[in-house]
């Protein structure tokens, strides 16, 4: 039931606004929330035992 209305609710804001769908992508939600997600990345692995520097590198 829940997962009809959240369908719904999404067919309506499209319909009223004139827009197309647009699928955000699976990674949509880890982008939004990557600092949270990379914090309790650092303190899992530092609970442990680990020391953890991050660095930030783009891949090629």
């Amino acid at each position: 039931m829940a997962a009809a209305h959240s369908i719904m609710t999404i067919v309506y804001h499209l319909l009223t606004r004139g827009e197309d769908y647009k699928d955000l992508g699976s990674h949509y939600f880890e982008e939004r929330q990557k600092e949270t997600i990379m914090k309790q990345a650092v303190r899992r692995l530092e609970n442990l035992g680990f020391q953890v520097a991050l660095t930030n590198s783009t891949a090629s």
